[in-house]
Formats: structure tokens, sequence, C-alpha cells
């Protein structure tokens, strides 16, 4: 049953992390713009929420969480007020999902986490992942059981990337399932492939049931390479299917194949910079987003990401004459006057700021980042 949307994400500035189970990409995207927000392809300061996917968690390699979460929990300890939501609330959000019957909600976060071992942290992250749900502050029996079981596959040496691309799997072959740690018996091979166990048999995260033979079944849940050995634009798709599903290293290795293919191609060497920062990897970025703009001096995002890392490196005037530069290539980027504004501010040069917070304004008048803009004016 649908619902009508509310205003939630009106004049909102929305960035997804994780992979959506409930429609593609493109079709979320569209929905926040009917919504009367706009999509950053990034997390800033600028972002007001951010969605993280149901398809598994949006953890790294390392067992990390993603680097767009990371982002937004880190600006929100600066002062930032980012909603980070499950995608769960984002289809409430829109009208696409009524909230289901209320549950008996019944243990509180004190005494969930005296049940599991979890920590307060431990617990608030989870529930923005989607895994559990309270209702007041207060838990179900499901998210006790899911708590319990994710502790204690860790305990039995089960990396979080293991669990993380099991879920995905379970959850596509076991559509019904809403919530896999809870309602099925989750079991491990050799602490590096889970299973759940169904009737007496165990089925993989590719939908295959199991016999007890010796060894364990290998997962193949990444993303299938579909692209012609020698076609540089199919190796680039391909690296931006798995950047939007944030697999960086598949995403990676498609970037590079497509640049010694086609060592001209400039969203190439960008997008490979955007991966490799998202790794934690910016001086490695840096290098790569230069060599996008020598090859198309027109990359205003380009221009503006190299500016964004000199800021976040105090290096202030590197990063201004960057953002004159994005600005320069594209002289309707409201982001890239909103930044030199407030690296002109860290400079002193007030008038040079002001002269920004009123392009910005001109640029984009309605939305809750212009109020800031205005009161920024203001107090000069």
């Amino acid at each position: 049953m649908n619902i009508a949307p509310s205003n939630a994400l009106s004049r909102q500035r929305v960035a997804f992390t994780g992979k959506l189970l409930s429609m593609p990409r493109p079709q979320a995207l569209r929905a926040v713009q009917d919504a009367g927000g706009s999509v950053s392809t990034s997390v800033s300061r600028r972002t007001n929420v951010l969605i993280v996917g149901m398809g598994g968690w949006p953890l790294l390699p390392s067992g990390e969480v993603s680097s767009a979460l990371q982002r937004a929990e880190e600006l929100n300890r600066r002062g930032a007020s980012i909603r980070i939501i499950s995608e769960e609330e984002f289809l409430e959000d829109i009208g696409h999902k009524a909230r289901g019957p209320a549950l008996e909600k019944r243990y509180t976060a004190d005494e969930i986490c005296d049940l599991t071992g979890a920590t307060r942290d431990k617990l608030r992250r989870w529930e923005q992942l989607g895994l559990i749900r309270s209702s007041g502050g207060r838990f179900d029996f499901q998210d006790l059981i899911s708590l319990r079981t994710l502790t204690e596959l860790v305990e039995r040496g089960v990396r979080p990337e293991v669990i993380n691309r099991s879920l995905k799997g379970l959850a596509s072959v076991l559509p019904r399932t809403e919530r896999p740690l809870a309602q099925l018996q989750i079991v491990t091979e050799n602490s590096r492939t889970l299973m759940a166990e169904l009737d007496g048999c165990h089925i993989t995260a590719e939908g295959q049931f199991m016999l007890d033979f010796d060894g364990s079944p290998r997962l193949s849940l990444g993303l299938e390479w579909k692209a012609e050995p020698d076609n540089a634009d199919a190796w680039l798709e391909c690296g931006r299917q798995a950047e939007e599903n944030e697999e960086f290293e598949q995403a990676a290795d498609a970037y590079r194949r497509a640049i010694a293919l086609d060592p001209a191609i400039p969203a190439a060497f960008f997008n490979l910079g955007n991966v490799l920062r998202a790794q934690g990897r910016p001086d490695a970025a840096l290098e790569l987003f230069r060599l996008a703009v020598t090859l198309d001096s027109t990359l205003s995002e380009a221009w503006y990401n190299i500016a964004d890392i000199h800021e976040e490196q105090d290096r202030v005037p590197e990063a201004i004459e960057n953002l004159k530069q994005s600005i320069s290539a594209c002289t309707t980027f409201a982001d890239a006057y909103y930044n030199l504004a407030l690296c002109f501010e860290k400079m002193g040069e007030r008038q040079n700021a002001r002269n920004c917070w009123s392009e910005y304004i001109r640029l984009d008048p309605v939305s809750d980042w212009a109020n800031v803009a205005r009161m920024h004016l203001a107090a000069r």
C-alpha cells in the first residue's frame, strides 16, 4: 500500500550509500527530485540527508563502514546536521511504502546493549543500516536475535565483508526475508562462507542448495563483467556500475582497464580519482583529478574536488585558485561559490566572501544553504 509522500526531502540535498534493494538508483534519484530535493554524488557539509541502501551494509573490504557514512558521521561530529536514514525510511518519505503495523517494542537501548554486548554507537549505526528498527527508542525480539547473531558470527571469526556479501545474496534469493539475521538460521563454512539453513538444507548466497560435502562453496556476488576486452567505454560503464554499488576495488580495476585502452578519457581519470578518495587515498586522487583537468580543463567538478582536498589539507590559498578554475569552467556551479566564500572568510578576505555569498544566493535562492549564506552576509 502506498501512502502520500511527506515533504521530508523538499529542498534537501540528498546523497546515497550502499545498494538499493527497492528500486534502481536512477529511479531513486528521480524520486528525490519529484519530492522537491536535489541529489549529490558525494557527502559534504552541504548534504542534508544520507540514505543507506538495504542491499547489504555499506562496508569496505577492511570491515570499515563506507566513506560516505564515515564522512557524514565526521561532519556531524563537527557540527553538521546530516540526517542518516535507512532505505526503508526513504521509501516512507517518498510515499512508496506504508509504515507496517507496530510490533511489540519492549527492550530499551540500554537493555538490548546489556543483552547483546553491543555498544550504543554500534546500536545506532546498525539501526541506520536498517538491521534493527526501534520505535520510540525501544526494540523488538527480532532486533535482539539479529544483534546476537551478528555478535556470534563476529566472535566465530567471520569477517564483516563476508557477512556483507552473503546477506546481499540471501536477500536476493529469499526476497520475502526482511531480516535474515533474525529470520534464518545462519551457518558458516571455514569462516569464509555464510549460508542459511532451511528445512535441513543449506542455501548459499548464490541460491544453491548444498549437501554436506567437504570444502566451502565460493560466493560470486560481485559485479558481473560484461565489457568487451578492448572497449574502453564499456569498461568505463562497468566501473560506474561498481562504483554506484560501492564495490570500489572492482570499480578501480575497470577504470584502470579503460585508461589502459584509451588514456585520453578524462572521465576515467576523474572517476578513478573519486574511487581512490573514497578508499582514503586523497593524494593519489589528487593526481588523477589533475590528469583529468589536463585532458579537459572544462571539468569543473574535477577542479572542485582538487580544491576540496586542498581545503581538507589546510592549503586554503591553493583551494581558492582551484575553485576559481572550477567557476571559470562552469559559471553556474553554485557549490563552488559556496566553498569559495568559506575559503575567503578563512583568509580574512571579507569583501570577496560577500561577493561569493551573494552569487551563491542568486544561483540557489531557496535552499537551506541559501539561508546559511544569508546569515554569513548578515554577520558582516
